[in-house]
């Protein structure tokens, strides 16, 4: 595994889905470390929602989930994401992408001495290229900022479902959006740093994926149970959510009795890695 501000070595990612209400872990999924943190996301979120009939409205997500076909397969599901995002590589002192407007009716981006980079090809990735005018960039007085390395012109590079992306990035600036990002960070980052201090997941107790999913999961059950005894041993059940308790004491094969809740919902907010 070779990732910013992570140790190098032979590792295995642990993608961890809970629930914004109660923080109850509702999936696991091991892989090797070197598996990149998108790709299992949307097939698990499906998983879920299938086995446990979850009326999933949001989800919140860290910026590694901040991605075109993330953004689109969740607005295909009609789920709202509140996906933080950063800015992307550039050098520092240049200007960022951010500082041109792309203008959809003419499909051209704007750049901040108000010349136009136009359209001119798409790469096999599915990225779209919009280059300026030499003979502009060359008299503006911007060329010092702008302009990277010994480039003559400036490239922008936009993707096909890039429309997807700025919709999430939208909802995340509102107030919405960021009720629900901040709760996040309060639920599965809590429910990652509990395993590591108090159940020994640092480390992989046994060799092989197939051994180190039984030990992730073990520590999920046992997470889960005391989150449900902590609950029921309170005196007012009822921020218990029924629907996800009840789908999850089958799940587990555990028994309990519930306080019903008319309408009980289900939001699933939250997906990281160890």
């Amino acid at each position: 595994m070779f990732r910013d501000r992570k140790p190098k070595g032979f590792f295995y990612l642990e993608h961890r889905t809970v629930d914004s209400q109660n923080n109850i872990i509702t999936d696991v999924h091991i892989t090797p470390g070197n598996i990149n943190d998108v790709d299992p996301y949307l097939e698990r979120l499906d998983y879920q929602i299938e086995k446990f009939s979850f009326d999933t409205k949001y989800v919140g997500l860290d910026a590694g989930y901040f991605t075109a076909p993330i953004c689109k397969g969740l607005e295909e599901r009609k789920i709202q994401g509140a996906v933080a995002y950063r800015l992307g590589p550039h050098e520092k002192g240049k200007y960022t992408k951010n500082k041109f407007q792309y203008i959809e009716e003419w499909d051209v981006y704007a750049c901040p001495n108000s010349r136009f980079l136009e359209y001119k090809t798409t790469t096999r990735q599915g990225y779209k290229e919009y280059v300026s005018n030499k003979e502009h960039c060359d008299i503006c007085e911007h060329r010092d900022k702008c302009l990277v390395g010994k480039n003559d012109f400036r490239t922008i590079r936009r993707h096909v479902w890039e429309e997807h992306k700025e919709k999430v990035k939208r909802f995340v600036r509102s107030d919405v959006g960021k009720k629900i990002y901040k709760r996040r960070k309060e639920t599965v980052e809590r429910s990652f740093a509990d395993p590591k201090e108090l159940h020994g997941l640092r480390y992989c107790r046994l060799r092989g994926i197939s051994k180190v999913r039984e030990q992730s999961y073990m520590t999920a059950v046992a997470q889960n149970i005391k989150k449900i005894a902590n609950m029921l041993s309170q005196s007012d059940f009822t921020y218990l959510n029924h629907t996800l308790s009840v789908k999850l004491a089958k799940y587990l094969n555990i028994n309990f009795i519930f306080h019903i809740m008319s309408k009980p919902t289900m939001k699933i907010v939250g997906l990281s890695l160890i």
